[in-house]
């Protein structure tokens, strides 16, 4: 008589296997330190939650966060308590989305190489790993389709009451999933057998989220503050993710980011393709039963397609893929059926994930080899920089200078300007997302790769430190943009049509301006007129390639102007969404 463990070997042998090769591929490819923007935000959280601090950032994840500070108990690290939650998290994940596909295809050889084929994709291979809540709440979301999956079984109480468990909790670790999980929860609602059943799954749906928003309310300090805090998030979500972040796009380029690169390559995009098209005819022929997935995928894609950043395409689509995934196990199934060979999926899973773990290597090989670009230039400046050392972060830095370089003064680039462009006795070094070409500077990078341009937001590859002498230093008076700068080294500041700058009192008697056009810049030379403390002092020709002018300074205190004979509006001449007026780019300031 076969005993009960050989009962479950013999039957749930191979998502027991696929999950142990999902744990150790997550083990083998978890980062040596953190890296994105949001990953130390995340940490400060863990360590305390505030959300006035922006710790996290809204709209808050507050179950993502709680949970995080249970696996914190491990170790006295935040940011790797969140590393292990998604280490974790992805074998439970596999095996609920593994067992949910099993129910809706009727055959596990070819659930579970679909349930591979989503975890092996390149986005999850790069993302799902990361002190973020997208591996976490796709665990969660899996689960909530497992329990969708079995609605009409005996237990269907039970299912009921599990789906708005795991669906509110899906919510609590990422609230950005309400939009497509309430319709999915409706169509859900409306096609179960009983009202006991629809009551039983609202319930348990509002209890979780009362369990998880309390705490949110409690850290924000009162309902109005987290009314307040949502409120700021929906507008710069309204203006940057659903406006300027999409710049001059178009649509099949925004539906390029969100649709086909996420599962890399053109090798894996193309194939998949042709598979996902092969099995449309099946799974339509389900579409009473994958109904409420098929809603949720729906809206997803449309939410992602018309208002989210297209920067993050890869790892905002993770809960669409689980559809194409599934769609892709029924071609499997065609191919299997064509080819006589009962192993086809199992092949077409292995040669997937193979090519996918290919083309991430190099950006898997680099944070798992060394430490991120960020933190090998904090490393550095920690043991190299005075303590009086001011760092003046780009905004997109901040949580990362101030969670890695705790030691310094850290300020945004401006409002260190402000503070210290007249104090030469003050170190004050840029830290800065990109490269440079100041000989003073020291460049922190990873390789580049198709991978990391494709799949992250293509910041952070490349930092620099850059310290700013005295003979550098000024304050912007107006018509002075932020300073912008490329991986390659180039930076600059835009000029309106009229700028100005204030230099230090103990300047020298000379400084040298240069100018330039950017390539896209709608005409081909600039003059701009130069005055000093309203005095006119030269003009110079702004062209494509930089324009220096040296000009004499005069004792005391000194203010130069600028103004420049044309400017133009990118958002009419480039059709993207900057609502700037741009003149000149001011590429060197520097006393002589």
């Amino acid at each position: 008589m076969n005993s009960p463990t050989v009962g479950i070997l013999g039957r749930w042998w191979r998502e027991i296997v696929g999950a142990l090769i999902v744990l150790v591929s997550r083990i083998l490819t978890a980062p040596r330190t953190p890296w994105e923007n949001d990953e130390f935000l995340f940490a400060e959280a863990v360590r305390k939650f505030d959300p006035s601090r922006y710790h996290p950032h809204p709209p808050g994840y507050p179950l993502y966060i709680l949970i995080g500070k249970v696996f914190h108990a491990l170790t006295d690290d935040p940011w790797r308590a969140l590393i292990l939650f998604s280490i974790v998290a992805a074998p439970i994940g596999f095996i609920a989305m593994a067992l949910a596909f099993r129910r809706w295809l009727g055959d596990p050889d070819l659930a579970v190489p679909a349930a591979l084929l989503y975890y092996f994709s390149s986005s999850m291979l790069v993302h799902g790993t990361l002190a973020l809540s997208d591996g976490p709440s796709i665990m969660f979301l899996a689960l909530a389709l497992l329990a969708l999956s079995r609605l009409s079984d005996a237990d269907h109480e039970r299912s009921a009451l599990a789906l708005g468990i795991w669906s509110s909790a899906a919510i609590g670790c990422r609230p950005q999933l309400v939009v497509p999980l309430i319709p999915m929860l409706l169509v859900a609602l409306w096609s179960m057998r009983s009202m006991r059943q629809r009551i039983a799954c609202v319930l348990a749906f509002a209890f979780v989220s009362i369990m998880w928003f309390l705490p949110l309310v409690d850290a924000a300090g009162g309902l109005a503050k987290v009314i307040a805090y949502e409120s700021k998030q929906a507008a710069y979500f309204t203006s940057h993710d659903a406006a300027l972040s999409r710049g001059a796009k178009s649509s099949f380029e925004i539906a390029t980011r969100f649709i086909l690169h996420p599962w890399g390559t053109k090798y894996i995009t193309i194939p998949l393709a042709l598979l996902i098209l092969l099995g449309i005819p099946a799974a339509a022929r389900r579409w009473r039963a994958l109904l409420p997935l098929f809603v949720f995928t729906a809206v997803q894609l449309m939410f992602e397609l018309g208002w989210m950043d297209p920067s993050d395409a890869a790892r905002y689509s993770l809960p669409a893929m689980i559809a194409f995934a599934l769609v892709a196990a029924f071609g499997f199934d065609v191919i299997r059926r064509s080819t006589q060979l009962r192993a086809a999926p199992w092949i077409a899973a292995a040669l997937f994930a193979a090519i996918s773990i290919w083309y991430v290597r190099p950006l898997l090989a680099a944070r798992r080899g060394g430490p991120s670009p960020v933190a090998a230039a904090a490393a550095y400046a920690n043991s190299h920089f005075a303590p009086n050392t001011v760092i003046a972060y780009e905004l997109s830095l901040r949580p990362h200078a101030e969670y890695l370089m705790p030691r310094f003064r850290s300020l945004a680039v401006e409002p260190a300007l402000a503070a210290f462009y007249d104090r030469s006795e003050v170190p004050l070094v840029l830290f800065a997302d990109g490269g440079s070409h100041a000989p003073e500077a020291r460049v922190f990078s990873w390789p580049e790769s198709d991978a990391f341009g494709k799949l992250t937001r293509n910041h952070y590859r490349e930092v620099s430190l850059d310290p700013i002498r005295p003979a550098e230093r000024y304050l912007p008076l107006g018509g002075v943009y932020a300073p912008e700068r490329t991986i390659a080294g180039d930076e600059w500041r835009w000029l309106a049509r009229d700028a100005a700058i204030r230099l230090p009192h103990d300047h020298s008697n000379k400084i040298t301006l240069a100018f330039r056009l950017s390539p896209d810049t709608p005409y081909d030379s600039n003059v701009v007129h130069i005055a000093i403390n309203g005095t006119p002092a030269g003009t110079v020709v702004a062209r494509k390639q930089a324009a220096p002018i040296t000009l004499p300074l005069p004792a005391g205190p000194a203010e130069i102007e600028m103004h420049s004979d044309q400017a133009f509006a990118p958002a009419t001449v480039l059709r993207n969404q900057d609502p700037r007026i741009l003149a000149v780019q001011l590429v060197g300031v520097e006393q002589r």
